[in-house]
């Protein structure tokens, strides 16, 4: 498994995204979209399936689909272009980023296409022509990000590079979910930051605050 893919288990996407786990298990069932991921054994058994992070992307194009932020001919413009350009979900995606704006998708990688606008069969986005604006709508809703509110932005990230994927504190490698736990457990703030030194104490404090805004989401989904 390719680190840069990610593992994200059933109940993790279901937390991440706000899709509740009985949609993705229907999902699943439909052969809508379903892990691509799987853990082995010594003896070759699959013992655990997960999604890479190229599924949450397309996960996260089928929940703006439900919400009517694209509708289904985008939709199926954008995943034929994804599909085309970067290959199969499988291969992860490698060194490629896909966010949602508003009601368009757009792809970027390094290469001579840089940034295409999925939504519109590949069309190359002359991104200078925009000049700050283009920034300021990617920053607003990249794909990344989109799983992270903005109040929370300057404090964490998701990137399957660094610790599979899951949240960590900005400029870290030290899960969100860790921190929420010794909380939880009763440890005082005190004695966090104390714990973690090295992390500016307002990163830490929102980075719980994003654990409990995960929490409160999926409860109400």
């Amino acid at each position: 498994m390719s680190e840069w893919q990610g593992f994200y288990s059933t109940t993790q996407v279901s937390r991440l995204t706000g899709v509740p786990l009985r949609t993705l298990y229907d999902w699943k069932f439909r052969k809508i979209i379903k892990p691509s991921m799987f853990m082995k054994n010594k003896d070759d058994q699959v013992v655990l399936d997960g999604y890479s992070y190229a599924d949450l992307t397309i996960i996260k194009i089928l929940r703006a689909l439900r919400e009517d932020r694209i509708d289904l001919s985008s939709a199926g413009i954008a995943l034929r272009h994804l599909w085309e350009r970067l290959g199969s979900p499988r291969h992860g995606w490698a060194d490629a980023h896909v966010y949602l704006a508003g009601n368009r998708i757009f792809a970027e990688k390094s290469d001579e296409w840089e940034t295409t606008a999925a939504t519109q069969f590949g069309q190359k986005v002359e991104t200078r022509l925009f000049g700050d604006l283009f920034q300021e709508l990617k920053e607003q809703e990249e794909e990344g990000d989109i799983l992270i509110p903005k109040d929370f932005r300057r404090y964490v990230e998701i990137n399957p590079r660094v610790m599979g994927g899951q949240p960590v504190v900005r400029g870290t490698r030290v899960p969100t979910s860790i921190l929420a736990i010794l909380r939880e457990k009763g440890k005082p703030l005190r004695d966090i930051f104390r714990l973690y030194s090295s992390i500016p104490k307002r990163a830490i404090e929102k980075a719980i605050q994003y654990e409990e805004f995960l929490d409160r989401a999926i409860a109400q989904a």
